[in-house]
């Protein structure tokens, strides 16, 4: 809110708020949209994930509103769908718009919000939003938002120019962020208090929000949402498609001597077996065998392929596929069953072994898929493979199993000139 006094105009031409959750964003832009809309003539645009969500927000903001004395000021609110808007008695306006590249094109705007800035993934509803202020020299973008993912494009953008226009004296951007640091622990009351400004204050966030929520989270989750945390892009990248696509070979195909994978889904509505062959010329040739949404047709299928082929089963200990262990024994396969630990070794035998050209596969979409879906979940310094968004990602994670015993039987005994 910072004026230029030679200019009469705002210091800055855009605002960006970056803090952990629940800690009164709602409130601050109330009072920053009733300011706007105090001025005559004024047009204020607000969105936020969808405009779904937006609508909820811009309800919540108008009742806000009229739960003062600012109410007054107010002629009336249009609530029609696609046409919600405040109108106040000297002519200002507060709207919605649709967060895309078409939005508010038609409109010039004074005060522009985005809310849960991290949902945008590219720089579209900034491209469609920023020049419909160009000609209004009093007008401000806000964006207000916690920490976001890789796909967070937009925010990314904004976090980057936000952090290194702090200490330019001449930027026309104002940054103002709370966060942990990097490398706090999770359960770091101090690190709670540096996220959350509202920490400990009346009707601000409290230590058994925080601590509840710490327990029923994933940690990944808990430090993007409370502690404003980014999630290091490094461990959340899988194998790049370039690297995979480098891989394919169709001219290699798995002998007689193979190791099988399986795996399901959390919610065990699918399931792959996958297969692994000895290198050849240095190569693991990977191939899926099975992938389908029948488990019990998937169970028969493995054990009658392990016996016939002699392949060793491998399962992960703690994957939703170890209830077939007893089912498998019962057929008599050879099994091996692997420790969460042994896992993060095998997916990092696995992403090496890609990137380094060490294993081929023959361009099968539902293994490409997987590659492409799957991200890393830390463990402790390592990492296995983890499932983006829900997707399937079984076939990667059965190859990657496979592919673990051939590594670990099959290429040890081989000479280390071979590779």
């Amino acid at each position: 809110m910072e004026y230029d006094r030679r200019t009469g105009v705002p210091f800055y031409r855009t605002v960006g708020i970056s803090v952990a959750r629940q800690n009164g964003k709602t409130t601050l832009m109330c009072a920053r949209i009733g300011a706007q809309l105090i001025v005559p003539g004024s047009i204020v645009a607000y969105t936020a994930q969808d405009r779904s969500i937006a609508r909820f927000k811009w309800k919540e903001h108008c009742d806000q509103l009229m739960a003062t004395p600012f109410a007054e000021r107010v002629d009336h609110i249009d609530h029609s769908n696609a046409r919600e808007q405040l109108v106040m008695t000297n002519g200002s306006r507060y709207l919605i718009v649709t967060p895309n590249e078409r939005a508010g094109r038609a409109l010039t705007l004074n005060l522009v919000v985005i809310d849960e800035a991290h949902a945008q993934e590219d720089m579209a509803v900034v491209g469609a939003l920023s020049p419909t202020m160009v000609a209004q020299p009093h007008a401000q973008l806000w964006m207000l938002s916690n920490a976001g993912t890789f796909r967070s494009g937009l925010w990314r953008h904004y976090t980057d120019v936000g952090r290194a226009a702090v200490d330019d004296t001449a930027s026309p951007t104002c940054w103002l962020e709370w966060a942990a640091a990097d490398n706090a622990e999770s359960a770091d009351r101090a690190a709670w208090a540096a996220a959350n400004p509202s920490f400990g204050l009346r009707g601000g966030v409290t230590e058994a929000g925080l601590a509840a929520n710490l327990a029923a989270m994933d940690d990944d989750t808990f430090r993007r949402e409370h502690l404003n945390l980014w999630i290091d892009v490094s461990q959340l990248s899988g194998i790049d498609p370039l690297v995979w696509a480098a891989c394919r070979d169709d001219s290699i195909m798995a002998g007689e001597r193979v190791a099988l994978g399986v795996d399901f889904t959390p919610e065990r509505d699918r399931g792959a077996i996958v297969a692994a062959g000895e290198p050849v010329e240095g190569r693991t040739p990977i191939e899926v065998v099975e992938h389908t949404s029948d488990l019990e047709q998937l169970v028969t299928r493995v054990a009658e392929i392990a016996l016939r082929w002699n392949a060793t089963v491998t399962v992960d200990r703690t994957g939703p596929a170890a209830s077939i262990i007893p089912a498998l024994e019962r057929a008599g396969a050879r099994l091996r069953v692997i420790s969460v630990t042994e896992l993060a070794r095998a997916c990092g035998d696995f992403h090496d072994a890609a990137v380094g050209a060490r294993l081929s596969h023959r361009g099968d979409y539902r293994l490409t898929d997987a590659v492409a879906a799957a991200t890393k979940r830390a463990i402790g310094d390592a990492w296995v493979w983890r499932r983006r968004g829900g997707a399937d990602i079984t076939p990667l994670i059965a190859a990657t199993l496979a592919r673990w015993t051939v590594a670990d039987t099959v290429e040890a005994a081989l000479p280390p000139s071979v590779f």
